[in-house]
């Protein structure tokens, strides 16, 4: 448990892979960024927006970024 552990860790380290609630964060501050562009309206800045939010969303639901947050729960020491 413990080899797979600073496995993760290590690969984490490397490859700087967001945890999905921080790419959930990030996709909402880009949705609120292109519901301000779009109220303004900068259509193609909000397009841009929407879209980084959509890939964000995407990256947060993939099995990496969800062993991430399982590895940030675990390795807590409460």
């Amino acid at each position: 448990m413990r080899i797979l552990m600073v496995g993760l860790m290590l690969l984490t380290l490397t490859t700087g892979c967001a945890s999905s609630s921080d790419l959930d964060k990030s996709a909402e501050r880009h949705i609120k960024s292109g519901d301000y562009y779009q109220s303004i309206g900068q259509h193609q800045a909000a397009r841009e927006e929407y879209s980084e939010a959509d890939k964000d969303f995407d990256q947060a639901g993939e099995v990496f970024s969800i062993l991430i947050d399982l590895f940030n729960h675990f390795s807590k020491d409460d």
